[in-house]
């Protein structure tokens, strides 16, 4: 039975994979539309990913500046504070690095022109 029903489970699966339907409707966009999506896209990105991932980690710098603060007499909790600075300071670089990523695939992806390539 167990075997059935997986038999019968991936026969959709293969079905949907192996279809050479495409579900578009013929219209092509035009440079105004990427161009618009791309600004917006980009806006969405420095407006929102800079200043909450900012925020975050200057919030994380100072929790765990206090954290030290309050653990001075511990020499091991200490260490393990001072260890999370590490963990901050490579999610900022992953943070910028994806910042980055994101624009070369923006301007890769439109040619720096405005229109999909």
């Amino acid at each position: 039975m167990k075997r059935l029903k997986r038999i019968l489970s991936t026969i959709p699966v293969a079905l949907i994979i192996f279809s050479n339907n495409v579900f578009a409707t013929g219209a092509t966009l035009g440079t105004q539309e990427v161009t618009t999506a791309t600004q917006n896209l980009q806006r969405v990105i420095t407006s929102l990913a800079i200043p909450l991932g900012s925020v975050i980690i200057f919030a994380s710098i100072v929790i765990t500046a206090l954290k030290m603060i309050f653990n001075s007499n511990n020499p091991n909790k200490r260490s393990e504070s001072i260890g999370s600075l590490a963990w901050i300071t490579a999610g900022g670089v992953l943070l910028g690095l994806s910042l980055v990523l994101a624009g070369i695939i923006l301007n890769v992806a439109t040619n720096g022109t405005g229109q999909m390539l």
